[in-house]
């Protein structure tokens, strides 16, 4: 991949090369589909909120002003669209009885007792971010997967950065209290899952 940054080919697409918009696409495109699906849950509505988050930066981009990075103010357009997509859409969620897997279950597939302890936990976590609300998935999936600061969240989802610490804080009870309703199955060997 080119070296260039992006405001070199955010120049390039305003020009009238529009071609150059395909870098932008394949440089963020990852993380564009991640916080999707994250926010949503589902492959094909996340590959669909993808396209429309690029669709909506590139009819846009001669309002980007270039204040904050391409990332963040892509992420933006992601976040919203993700969040719209969902209140619109409603899908119903999964009941705390319906987590799918006890502890022994990754025993059965890793053989291997550190590793199915890890991948039930991941799991659980998943499960957990499922039955937040699309907000709170949105600020947890920014904040610790994608490892953006209070600040850079705060510019994303238009919040003060007291707001996203106190919504953070919440959906961390949340998940925590799900994962510790849902998880409190005993493994089928001797080690107990971590909590979160």
């Amino acid at each position: 991949m080119d070296k260039r940054d992006d405001s070199y080919f955010i120049n390039l697409v305003l020009k009238g090369n529009i071609e150059a918009f395909s870098w932008l696409v394949e440089k963020h495109q990852d993380n564009v589909f991640n916080l999707a699906f994250r926010i949503c849950g589902r492959r094909e509505e996340a590959e669909e909120i993808s396209q429309d988050s690029f669709m909506k930066a590139f009819r846009s981009l001669k309002e980007f002003r270039m204040k904050s990075s391409f990332s963040t103010w892509l992420y933006r357009i992601t976040f919203n669209t993700a969040v719209s997509y969902v209140r619109t859409k409603k899908k119903g969620l999964l009941y705390l009885e319906e987590f799918p897997a006890e502890p022994g279950d990754f025993f059965i597939i890793t053989g291997n007792e550190e590793e199915a302890e890890r991948e039930y936990r991941k799991s659980l976590v998943s499960f957990a971010l499922q039955k937040i609300s699309e907000d709170e998935r949105a600020l947890i999936t920014l904040y610790y997967y994608d490892e953006l600061n209070v600040n850079e969240i705060s510019e994303i989802t238009g919040m003060s950065p007291s707001n996203v610490k106190v919504k953070l804080f919440r959906a961390r009870q949340k998940m925590a209290s799900i994962i510790e309703k849902t998880g409190n199955k005993k493994p089928a060997y001797n080690e107990q899952p971590e909590r979160f």
